[in-house]
Order: structure tokens, then sequence, then C-alpha cells
């Protein structure tokens, strides 16, 4: 007789159980992302560098012949010791040069730029996230010295192929959850 009056309520009670232990699964499962990794770190020289590749991006608008294997140059040392970063950065030297070519701009103008340049070759364990911010910043702040969409989004392209090269973080098998 107890079991007739309070079967539903039984029913009802492991239903919710059910329900919890999904919901907490689903909570796990979504804080399993890849965390963001640390930027590169500055030292007292990066300033000076960032100015020399803001420099260089200038020689590049202005169609310095140099101007490529400088900007290569002054990048591609951030990603020395890596399989493939080398030739990435030269590759986005040249698309960056494509890109700004016969544009003109101030210094301070050029400066996010060079740093999203220094970003994508020195970081070493940025998340997804922020390669596709890295990418996004990039695309925008080209877009903002005079770059049109369709060459800014070429560059972009190439920082996620630099960021793959120099990379030291790979996903983890429960991030891929």
């Amino acid at each position: 007789m107890f079991w007739r009056i309070h079967g539903c309520y039984a029913q009802s009670v492991k239903r919710q159980i059910v329900y919890a232990v999904i919901v907490a699964a689903a909570c796990q499962l979504a804080a399993c992302r890849q965390a963001d990794g640390p930027l590169p770190g500055a030292t007292p020289s990066t300033p000076n560098e960032l100015g020399d590749i803001s420099r260089d991006l200038q020689n590049l608008a202005s169609g310095d012949p140099s101007g490529p294997k400088d900007l290569s140059d002054d990048i591609s040392h951030y990603a020395e010791g890596t399989n493939g970063g080398p030739a990435a950065a030269t590759e986005l030297s040249r698309r960056l040069g494509e890109a700004l070519k016969g544009k003109t701009f101030k210094l301070a103008q050029a400066m996010p730029v060079a740093h999203t340049c220094w970003v994508t070759v020195a970081g070493r364990q940025l998340s997804e996230k922020q390669v596709d911010a890295l990418q996004n910043e990039m695309k925008s702040g080209l877009m903002s010295l005079g770059a049109n969409e369709q060459q800014a989004q070429n560059v972009a392209d190439q920082v996620g192929v630099v960021q793959q090269a120099v990379t030291a973080r790979h996903r983890r098998w429960y991030e891929l959850l």
C-alpha cells in the first residue's frame, strides 16, 4: 500500500537525481576548455624591438626594397629553435609587405600591429582563443592602416600558421571534449 501511495514520489526523486548527475557532468566537461596561456614576457629591450618592427612596417609601406628582409630579420629571431617558425615568420613579413605597400601612416599607428607581430612570433603557450584574438587584432590593425579586408585577412591567416609553428603547447586529451 505504501508503494502505491509513494511510488510516484520515488520515481520523481530518481529522475531528479539523474538530471542532477547529467547537469554536473555537463558542467565538468564545459570546464575542460583550453586555458589561456601566458603572453611572452617583455624584457628591457622589448620597447626598442617593437620600435624597430614599427619602423620596418613603415619601410614596407613606403616600398623600401629591404623592408621585407628587415622585418623578417627582426621577427624571425623570436621563432628560432622551433619547427618551421622562421619560415612562417618570413612569410608573415612578405604578406605584411603586400598588405601595407603604398599605405601612409605614422609610426605610432603601426605600434599595435608591431605588438601583434611580436606576440604572434614570441608566444609559445597561447590558447586557441588567444590565437583567434591575435588574428582579429592583426586584421583590424592592418585595416586601420589602410589595408583592404582581403589583404588583412591573408595576413591574419598567416598569424595562425606562425602560431602553429612556434607553439610549445598542444591541446591535451581532456581539452578535446
